[in-house]
């Protein structure tokens, strides 16, 4: 094999709860323990996106991939493990959060919630599930930047 021939990667997206992992040997998520090779009940047009706090979002909905004038607020707290850990709660002054912007239609948003795959809060990105159309106009609008 060419070493600059390109091999998979083994580090895959779970169809069932979209975190990025190693699958087991019997193709089992050691995340959500669900058999990441039975694809019933699973939506193909949800993957998880990698949202930073400062991007600017295309104006179609996060989830059905509509045009919407509509966004909601997600964010994510973390307090300090440390202080946590000795003083029971910490001070607001002492917790990390992140903020995005997400486009939402009116119709999703009276049934659907965000779905929340990760935070990464020293570069402030949240991963959450999104349509894949959405994913690629996100995309789209990244490489022209």
């Amino acid at each position: 094999m060419d070493d600059m021939e390109e091999r998979p990667s083994l580090i895959v997206e779970c169809p069932h709860c979209h975190a990025r992992v190693l699958p087991k040997a019997n193709n089992i998520c050691p995340a959500c323990r669900n058999d990441m090779s039975n694809l019933q009940g699973v939506d193909p047009d949800q993957v998880a996106l990698a949202i930073s706090e400062s991007e600017e979002l295309p104006t179609f909905c996060y989830s059905c991939n509509r045009y919407t004038e509509r966004s909601i607020r997600v964010s994510s707290d973390q307090e300090s493990d440390l202080e946590k850990a000795l003083f029971g709660l910490s001070s607001p002054g002492n917790t990390s959060n992140v903020i995005i912007t997400l486009p939402q239609c009116e119709e999703c948003a009276e049934w659907k919630e965000p779905e929340l795959v990760g935070v990464d809060y020293d570069h402030q990105i949240i991963t959450i599930v999104v349509h894949k159309g959405f994913q690629e106009r996100v995309l789209q609008l990244r490489d022209r930047a």
